[in-house]
């Protein structure tokens, strides 16, 4: 089964959604709420990863390489 490519659209909405995430984390840290904070830290994280293995993904099989599968 051929691999397909992550629109880079959807990227692009993985990049601003994670901003926000920061931005909201930040708002909750300077309010006190620690907790919060945190978990919006992690989801921003995430997100990012996400947006860096989408990049990483689409410029591998853009190339024609099949490396490591």
């Amino acid at each position: 089964m051929d691999k397909v490519k992550i629109h880079p659209w959807i990227l692009l909405t993985l990049l601003f959604s994670s901003i926000s995430m920061g931005l909201y984390a930040y708002r909750n840290f300077s309010s006190g709420e620690t907790g919060y904070g945190m978990v919006f830290v992690l989801l921003c994280m995430f997100m990012l990863g996400l947006v860096l293995y989408g990049f990483v993904r689409n410029r591998r099989l853009g190339d024609g390489g099949t490396e490591g599968s």
